[in-house]
């Protein structure tokens, strides 16, 4: 294990210094990653990896699976909250994101999807490189994972990869609504599918999730720090940038009590999509007009710095379970499987696409010429994702405890067309940066969700398997009850009230326009980034296993 020192550091033989071959800023899922690869390809170079947060793990909260809504909001999340959104009734939408030894792998949820190989293909086209396809990202997302099951298409899983998975079936958790869930979408004309993790979602989907002896699983623990130079509790100030032979170079970065760390090869920012495009902006490296505004000197001309904003926006509904008294939520006297308590109390992850006919002529409505060869029209996507949780807990309004008697449905917009920005709210390091999601903003992002939603309504209220489910919602007094046939304006007044974000922000130093395809910053030497702020577009999953396999990626294309 690393040693301790005096200034919240931890390096492998217990020396402080303040010059390293690599230095990575932001300990999250891929930084975390990335360190702990490259101080294995490289053993004899220096890796330093610099954190924000605390070491979490020894935190009583973050092993178990199921409390993971108690760690949002608290010492190890980062707690961002959006500017007042416009298209959400004015509201302020909070964005959770671990700030820890570890990151998002704290505090997340712990799903593994990787999304459509069609979501790929957009990246190969903005990327101008068939590395970023599907099948080229296949052997970093198969040398990272464990699977569980090793008959299963063997070319597209990994069976010795750090993270271990798991499903439903082979810790044993038989919930007792599988099958009428199951039988719900299918009368509501969804499919179930074998493999939802082999570039083809669409369908009822096993959940998957990264799990070990009922626990969560934290990146620093499945990717080892041993050889790494670690500073936690440790801001990162800016990039120091300089001018070199008349070419601008990344040599190391400044922390915030006013520290240089050098970097003799690169600076990697692994700060998430909502903290890497800050470091930027702060080293001189966005827009004119930004920096200006608070008085940074323009080093790098770099327009979409913070722009390109995207992530995953959902709707949570409460449904009264008809037959309470089998044990198929959580607190429910019966629900006593010990296997329940090490995962998320899900069957399911089910993939859907909107109707063609209601998509085209809302993307017209936001891109005025659309053919039928458009990216999201051509091919069958994933454009709605829908998940029922077998618990319910909500502080008030309805105020529901986790008695067994509710359970809750989440619907996701998948591929979203609207897009936000982080700029800066002063130049100081310690300030939060304004993050405007503009949530809900195109009319192709409500056709999305409007069918969503009423596909759950269809599978709860008007299926047999449904209504032998559920009584009915469970849902706040000043709400107007949904259905099937629910109008568009009732489906977006209940979203402008009670949608939130998921908390997958990405596409902020996008491959393409902020980064090259080699993650490398363009018009900086010696500067990359690494983490979800590269994602040029969207992709129909949660980012965990493609933040994995990235960082696995970009160690190799590291020199």
């Amino acid at each position: 294990m690393p040693h301790s020192t005096a200034n919240g550091s931890l390096s492998p033989d217990g020396t402080c210094s303040n010059s390293y071959d690599y230095i990575i800023v932001g300990a999250g899922i891929a930084g975390s990653a990335l360190a702990s690869r490259l101080s294995q390809r490289h053993p004899h170079r220096s890796v330093l990896l610099i954190e924000a947060g605390k070491v979490a793990k020894d935190n009583p909260l973050v092993p178990q699976p199921l409390v993971a809504p108690l760690l949002r909001g608290g010492e190890l999340d980062w707690k961002y909250e959006s500017t007042p959104q416009e298209h959400l009734g004015g509201r302020r939408v909070f964005e959770a994101a671990g700030k820890a030894l570890g990151g998002g792998s704290v505090i997340n949820y712990g799903l593994w999807t990787r999304g459509d190989r069609k979501d790929y293909e957009t990246w190969e086209m903005l990327a101008g490189d068939p590395k970023w396809s599907y099948d080229g990202l296949l052997p970093y997302f198969r040398k990272s994972e464990s699977h569980y099951d090793p008959s299963l298409e063997p070319k597209q899983h990994g069976l010795d990869g750090p993270v271990p998975l798991v499903s439903t079936k082979s810790t044993s958790r038989d919930y007792p609504l599988k099958s009428l869930l199951q039988e719900a979408w299918t009368a509501a004309g969804v499919e179930k599918i074998i493999n939802a993790n082999s570039g083809s979602p669409l369908g009822i989907g096993d959940a998957i999730e990264c799990r070990a002896n009922r626990e969560r699983i934290i990146a620093t623990d499945v990717y080892p720090l041993k050889d790494v130079h670690v500073h936690t509790e440790t801001l990162v100030s800016r990039v120091v940038v300089e001018e070199r032979g008349g070419e601008k170079v990344a040599t190391g970065v400044e922390l915030g009590d006013g520290r240089i760390m050098n970097a003799q090869r690169e600076v990697i920012l692994s700060a998430g999509a909502l903290h890497t495009p800050k470091v930027l902006l702060l080293s001189g490296i966005g827009p004119a007009r930004e920096l200006a505004r608070h008085g940074i000197p323009q080093k790098v001309d770099s327009p979409q710095v913070g722009r390109n904003l995207f992530g995953h926006l959902n709707v949570k509904q409460f449904w009264k379970l008809r037959h309470p008294e089998i044990g198929a939520a959580v607190g429910a006297e019966k629900w006593t499987n010990p296997e329940y308590k090490g995962a998320n109390p899900l069957d399911f992850i089910v993939c859907q696409s909107v109707s063609k006919d209601g998509l085209k002529p809302a993307l017209t409505v936001d891109e005025e010429y659309v053919t039928d060869d458009h990216p999201l029209l051509k091919d069958s996507r994933c454009h709605v994702e829908t998940f029922v949780q077998y618990a319910a807990v909500n502080k008030e309004n309805p105020a529901l405890k986790p008695d067994g008697t509710h359970i809750q449905s989440v619907v996701l917009t998948m591929l979203p067309t609207s897009r936000g920005s982080v700029t800066l709210q002063s130049w100081d390091p310690k300030d939060m940066p304004l993050v405007d999601t503009n949530s809900y903003a195109t009319e192709a992002d409500r056709h999305n969700m409007r069918e969503g939603l009423r596909k759950i309504q269809q599978v709860f209220l008007d299926t047999p398997a449904g209504q032998d489910m559920v009584v009915e919602e469970a849902m706040a007094k000043e709400l107007k009850p949904l259905s099937s046939t629910s109008t568009d304006e009732e489906i977006d007044r209940r979203v402008q009230q009670t949608a939130q974000s998921t908390s997958h922000p990405a596409g902020t130093a996008a491959m393409g326009s902020v980064a090259d395809a080699e993650l490398k910053v363009i018009g900086v030497e010696g500067l990359r980034v690494c983490d979800a702020s590269i994602f040029p577009a969207p992709v129909a999953a949660h980012p965990m296993a493609a933040l994995y396999a990235i960082a696995e990626k970009t160690a190799e294309l590291i020199d």
